[in-house]
């Protein structure tokens, strides 16, 4: 078994519990999803997921002759459950408001539903990615076929990916732009619409656990500056005129899942967001430390919720400092104390021992040398300079600081059409996605060569830099 790198993704214990449970019942999975080959090897340390390279692989190649509809229907249902996801957290969120937090019956079966639809929508996250693969391969192969040279590829396929509906980071702007552009108008309540703006719009700064949602004060921020629509719709490549129905019909599918890889992610924080809120609220409702819920696997919480007794506070604190999550042959292992910080310990050695570089794919194309910054988290990206190199797990649009004065970016995830090659593409720096493993392999202040051309970033020896430095 050989497990890669594969995603850079925070989530709090119980929500790495509550995915590892439903990917180890493999039937449910095949059930919910449609597709019989779920993941069935997953690691999870630190903010890092690895997987099987094999079964990614494996499952990519027996999806490239699959039927088109199969996959469409696929992508329907897996919208259509994080569509109801998204309802049963929001109606969860309403004990919170209406101040219903003691320990009752109602609770935990408002708990179960919720977990029930999580669990639901969880089983689309993993799988996703190798029959997106498939479909990009065999788009490759068509571009190929019409002519498009091996340095074109990846522009070509970045062209042929612009999806046509909005994620929902497009919408919070959008919003946001015509509330701008009613300001001053007769009769127009900036606060009740602001109110209404962050009721629905909170959770997107939710990327990691316990970061909280944006307020009131972050979007009245935002207003100061002048907002615009970005033109994210880039032409199709001429050679999309020249396509048969049925490879014009791939496009189609090509878009609809780089559309959907951003709407299962989104769905999944929205959920974790309104969740940890009623959390919270229980906690303090009922006497626990911070956060404490969300450090108890799913079964606790329900015996929490049951019988209002609490997990020992030893174990609680044994997780917070550190732990790790296993799922193979069916059975989930959970790592804490000094098992855990040796696993994880191995696996950081074992993923950039001997590194001195990275390929991804090309989303803007362009040769930059810089001082690399590091950034994990959009609180650290006050450090980033002007010329910096920022590399980063995946953008969202907290990083359009960073980004703008940044002169290349490196992400660790990222599919043709995500975030940073969006913005890479708007703002023409290059950028370098889907490297699996950059924030492990480079160091904040190392002097680093991004080729836009060739896919590669790669340290810069020492004993070169003075020269590139003075290029």
């Amino acid at each position: 078994m050989n497990m890669t790198k594969f995603l850079t993704r925070n989530y709090s214990f119980l929500g790495v519990s509550l995915m590892l449970d439903s990917w180890r019942d493999a039937d449910g999975c095949t059930t919910m999803t449609g597709i019989p080959d779920g993941v069935r090897d997953v690691e999870y340390a630190r903010s890092v997921w690895w997987l099987d390279e094999t079964w990614i692989e494996s499952v990519s190649r027996k999806y490239l002759t699959a039927e088109p509809n199969l996959l469409w229907n696929f992508l329907r249902r897996g919208q259509d459950v994080g569509n109801k996801l998204t309802i049963v957290s929001r109606d969860l969120y309403e004990t919170v408001e209406a101040g219903r937090t003691v320990l009752s019956e109602n609770n935990l079966q408002d708990f179960m539903t919720w977990t029930k639809h999580f669990q639901e929508n969880a089983t689309f996250l993993l799988v996703t990615h190798p029959l997106a693969k498939s479909v990009e391969i065999r788009l490759l192969e068509i571009l190929k076929k019409y002519g498009v040279s091996s340095m074109d590829l990846d522009q070509a396929l970045l062209d042929l990916s612009i999806t046509r509906k909005s994620n929902a980071a497009e919408e919070e702007n959008f919003d946001l732009f015509f509330i701008q552009n009613r300001l001053g108008g007769p009769d127009f309540d900036l606060t009740a619409a602001l109110e209404e703006h962050t009721r629905k719009h909170a959770y997107l700064k939710y990327r990691e656990p316990f970061s909280g949602g944006y307020t009131i004060d972050d979007f009245r921020e935002r207003l100061k500056g002048k907002l615009e629509l970005p033109n994210y719709f880039q032409p199709y490549a001429d050679i999309i005129g020249q396509f048969r129905a049925d490879e014009k019909g791939l496009v189609e599918l090509q878009e609809e899942f780089v559309f959907y890889r951003t709407f299962r992610t989104e769905r999944s924080y929205e959920a974790l967001y309104y969740l940890e809120c009623c959390l919270t609220a229980l906690e303090e409702a009922n006497g626990l430390g911070p956060h404490e819920l969300s450090y108890c696997s799913k079964e606790e919480l329900i015996h929490f919720l049951q019988s209002g007794q609490r997990v020992d506070p030893s174990l609680i604190e044994e997780r917070r400092r550190d732990f790790a999550m296993l799922l193979h042959d069916g059975s989930v292992s959970v790592l804490t104390g000094q098992v855990s910080q040796q696993w994880i310990s191995g696996k950081l050695v074992e993923s950039s021992l001997s590194v001195s570089e990275v390929r991804g794919l090309t989303a803007y194309r362009g040769l930059v040398t810089g001082t690399a910054r590091v950034v994990m988290n959009t609180a650290d990206q006050d450090g980033v300079s002007s010329g910096d190199i920022l590399i980063v797990p995946m953008t969202t649009p907290d990083y359009l600081p960073s980004m703008q004065k940044a002169a290349a970016f490196v992400t660790d995830e990222g599919g043709v059409i995500c975030h940073a090659a969006i913005i890479a593409r708007e703002l023409k720096k290059p950028c370098v996605i889907g490297t699996k493993k950059a924030t492990s392999v480079f160091r904040d202040g190392d002097w680093i060569e991004v080729n836009g051309f060739t896919g590669v970033v790669r340290l810069v020896p020492r004993s070169a830099q003075t020269g590139e430095m003075g290029k």
